[in-house]
């Protein structure tokens, strides 16, 4: 699908099985056995249906004395601390954050290690959106033009 139900983004990972579907002479047709599928999705899509986001794997490596300020740095931006080891004078701080709350981070790291962390980061997952931005999220495209204009199903998708 290439519009969903919540925010108008493409829809991906999904598979739907049709069982039990019986062919009839007078209304049965590929056309039917399709209509009866959409529908199926549609109403999922309503009743199931999340927004999620890309989270990425964070490694960052500073001065031990500046640990508590990367920690703090990562934990203001939704992220989660997975480990921290020390080796020599050096802390490995090893997170989980979602991506879109990570930009700016290398502005905000050299900042709070006087230019010496450096990090880096690699898609892990996605997961789902807090509810609260998610709420948004669907508010904001219930408001918009793009949703107004196309047609809707009695589902509201």
């Amino acid at each position: 699908m290439t519009e969903g139900a919540l925010t108008g983004h493409r829809v991906a990972g999904i598979r739907f099985v049709l069982q039990g579907g019986r062919t009839h002479s007078v209304d049965s047709s590929d056309w039917a056995f399709s209509r009866v599928g959409y529908y199926a999705i549609k109403e999922h899509f309503v009743k199931e249906a999340v927004v999620v986001e890309p989270w990425v794997k964070v490694e960052v490596t500073a001065k031990g004395e500046h640990s508590g300020d990367v920690m703090q740095a990562i934990s203001s931006r939704d992220g989660a601390l997975k480990g921290l080891d020390y080796k020599e004078d050096l802390c490995l701080i090893e997170a989980e954050a979602p991506l879109q709350k990570m930009f700016g981070f290398t502005s905000d790291l050299r900042t709070r290690t006087s230019g010496t962390g450096i990090f880096n980061m690699e898609f892990s997952e996605h997961k789902e959106v807090q509810s609260d931005l998610q709420e948004r999220l669907v508010s904001d495209y219930r408001d918009s033009d793009k949703y107004k204009n196309v047609g809707h199903s009695e589902f509201g998708v």
